[in-house]
């Protein structure tokens, strides 16, 4: 998904870099990039870039954004941007320290959809948020229960804070696992008191309505149906519905800037530029973390 948006983001690409040499060479091959790396000092040295943009398992995160901010150069990092919150914690510090912006990739934050929902809460008319529902089921996650958690729940755990600030008074409940598969249903309550639930799981499937969000206010409400769509439905008017007129191919009605892909890229152009203040940084990245270590504590993971 990234790496064509890279270019559409107004970026050229320099090199390619993986743990294996092989994927790397496969990469630059197949999106015609110059040079491929499976070392990431020797390519930072080999080819000065203004930015990197990297994507690798959890775990992978520390050793490539450490070697990025030493040498000056801006990241992105795709979600969770770290293995955990007290690693994201130092990470961030590095990032403030130096002088160097690192971005985690919660692209949800930049889809329009949601941009508009955040809006329509931040308006006086829509009064306090009282309650929200967030929804993220998907299928076949095969993989154990942590990382299934860091992995995939970190998006709506996040966007609960995008939307609505920070949370506390965390309760969870989990299924047991069963086929590899998970279920878990969480409670927390917002900064400005709203009671939030979050319905995650992996027992549904690819191929239907996979994420669903609700707020209510105070005699409104706002909800954002599968990424695409805003539905403000205020106290005494009829509803507004925002959504992408797909029969036309302009890019605010394209899937790359629907989901908040290329708009994340382009906020992260600005931060390298900058241009713009970080609006997904290590330090809110951490806060995510810190969330998501509440969630696994109540689960008795950690």
């Amino acid at each position: 998904m990234l790496i064509p948006l890279i270019r559409e983001a107004g970026f050229d690409i320099v090199a390619t870099c993986a743990r294996r040499r092989s994927s790397a060479d496969a990469a630059a091959a197949k999106f015609r990039i110059a040079a491929a790396y499976d070392s990431v000092p020797e390519m930072l040295e080999g080819t000065s870039p203004d930015a990197v943009i990297a994507a690798v398992p959890p775990a992978a995160y520390s050793e490539v954004v450490r070697a990025c901010i030493e040498r000056g150069v801006p990241v992105l990092a795709e979600k969770p941007g770290a293995v955990d919150a007290h690693e994201a914690e130092e990470l961030a510090d590095l990032s403030l320290a130096r002088g160097v912006p690192v971005m985690v990739g919660y692209m949800k934050r930049f889809a329009p959809a949601y941009r508009q929902a955040r809006a329509v809460i931040e308006d006086a008319a829509f009064g306090s948020a009282s309650l929200a529902t967030f929804v993220f089921v998907m299928g076949d996650f095969e993989t154990d229960f942590r990382n299934y958690l860091i992995d995939n729940t970190v998006h709506h755990l996040d966007l609960a804070r995008f939307l609505l600030g920070e949370l506390g008074e965390v309760h969870a409940r989990r299924r047991p696992s069963f086929g590899g598969r998970h279920a878990v249903a969480v409670m927390a309550t917002s900064e400005s008191g709203a009671l939030v639930s979050f319905q995650f799981g992996s027992t549904g499937s690819w191929f239907q309505r996979n994420e669903w969000v609700e707020i209510v206010g105070e005699g409104a409400s706002v909800n954002v149906d599968n990424v695409d769509t805003c539905v403000y439905r205020p106290g005494s008017r009829p509803e507004q519905v925002w959504r992408p007129n797909y029969s036309i191919p302009l890019e605010g009605n394209l899937t790359s800037t629907t989901l908040g892909f290329l708009p994340e890229l382009l906020h992260f152009r600005d931060v390298v530029a900058g241009s713009a203040v970080c609006e997904s940084s290590l330090e809110s990245a951490s806060r995510t973390l810190l969330l998501l270590r509440q969630v696994e504590k109540v689960l008795a993971l950690t």
